[in-house]
């Protein structure tokens, strides 16, 4: 999947719209140096990994394993990193493990291989027993976001001045 220069790049470019020499003045690195970062040729200290995270608002989890897409989910946020499960997320339990609160709250478990979804799944679960649909839009997100990481890619390999005219 994506590569932590890639998703330093797409957060920069896309979720801050900012030059090198932008986040290179606001981290107090020299631009070659992030520069470096976001074509793989170098990682970043710890520190300055840190410093990503706080800036950008991810977890190190979303920087470092390539296994995850370019886009970070509501629970890779930094803010974020000391829940389990975050504010827009539905988790599905069996019927048989929910309790009912004296105050008409519901409380269940929190199980591992649980799924989780964000309204858009979730609205496709209720509707269909077998799954099918959740997994058809899992399938579209993925087919997404490897189009988003090739752009991405390909976009990387640009001078820096042939790259402006390439956003949309």
């Amino acid at each position: 999947m994506a590569r932590l220069g890639l998703k330093i790049f797409y957060l920069r470019t896309r979720d801050q719209k900012l030059s090198q020499q932008e986040l290179a003045d606001r981290l107090g690195v020299r631009q070659a140096t992030l520069s470096n970062i976001e074509r793989g040729r170098m990682l970043p200290t710890l520190p300055l990994l840190i410093e990503f995270c706080r800036y950008f608002d991810v977890t190190p989890n979303y920087l470092l394993d390539e296994e995850r897409g370019v886009e970070p989910l509501p629970t890779e946020r930094w803010s974020m990193r000391n829940h389990l499960v975050t504010t827009d997320m539905w988790v599905e339990v069996k019927a048989s493990e929910v309790r009912r609160l004296p105050d008409g709250k519901l409380l269940c478990p929190l199980l591992p291989g649980e799924s989780f979804f964000d309204d858009e799944a979730r609205e496709r679960r209720e509707a269909d027993i077998t799954r099918a649909s959740v997994q058809e839009l899992e399938t579209e997100r993925a087919r997404k976001r490897r189009a988003l990481e090739a752009a991405l890619d390909a976009e990387l390999e640009m001078p820096p001045r042939a790259r402006l005219g390439s956003r949309s």
